[in-house]
């Protein structure tokens, strides 16, 4: 029976278990994703900040909106560059670095979310499968990294998310993104945009406000303990052989 010694970052032991609800146990998942990435972009003095929903829970709720189910990250493509250079071969083994070139069956959605941080030991069931290739992509809890790049005809920077979906209606200022601040989320400082409120605006116009209870998002169905039948993943009892606690 294999233990828990494989991981590599002792200061980011995986305390799913502890979390009373499926919400506070996600939650715990996503934040050590985190936690982690933020670690080696520290490392490697990699720019990055909180990026859609993570940044807005940050500065609205200081941490998880409450329907949130992922991690939204911004960085320039230099940055993200640098992070696949230097950073991924210091993910610990149960975190899976998932780009076209990691995972090619991620298809279409490798030009809109270009990187992503994969949890092994989960599946996020609910989420858009490929339904062009035989084999699905790699589904567990994830970190979606935006990749900025620089539009030279509208002087601003937008990610593929934006430009492929949205036609760049959504876009970061070059003097919005020139200095990172820090917020608090989930009691630890992360980078944000120095320039984020007039982008969060643009992004949910009153972004304070809170939606109504109609209009707020349903998580969607995900196992926090059995991964995906993707080859990446990885089975929690067989690394974790101790009891599952689960909400009733």
């Amino acid at each position: 029976m294999r233990t828990n010694n494989y991981l590599k970052y002792p200061q980011f032991p995986d305390e799913r278990e502890a979390g009373g609800t499926p919400l506070k146990q996600l939650n715990i998942v996503l934040f050590r994703l985190l936690r982690i990435f933020n670690f080696i972009c520290e490392k490697y003095n990699i720019d990055y900040w909180l990026d859609y929903g993570t940044l807005l829970g940050a500065i609205r709720h200081q941490g998880f909106i409450p329907w949130d189910y992922d991690i939204d990250i911004g960085m320039l493509r230099e940055d993200y560059n640098l992070f696949i250079e230097k950073g991924v071969k210091d993910l610990p083994f149960d975190i899976f670095f998932q780009n076209r070139d990691s995972d090619p069956n991620i298809g279409e959605w490798g030009f809109i979310v270009e990187g992503r941080l994969r949890d092994r030991f989960s599946n996020n069931i609910g989420a858009q499968k490929s339904k062009s290739s035989s084999t699905n992509w790699h589904n567990g809890i994830q970190l979606d990294i935006f990749v900025y790049d620089y539009d030279s005809k509208n002087g601003w920077f937008s990610n593929g998310f934006e430009r492929i979906l949205s036609q760049s209606r959504i876009y970061l200022k070059l003097e919005e993104i020139e200095y990172l601040d820090t917020a608090s989320f989930e009691g630890h400082e992360f980078p944000i945009p120095i320039g984020y409120d007039s982008y969060l605006k643009r992004c949910y116009g009153d972004y304070m406000k809170l939606p109504s209870i109609e209009e707020q998002e349903k998580l969607p169905d995900i196992d926090i303990f059995n991964s995906c039948d993707h080859p990446e993943s990885l089975i929690w009892k067989e690394f974790h052989p101790t009891k599952i606690k689960t909400s009733e």
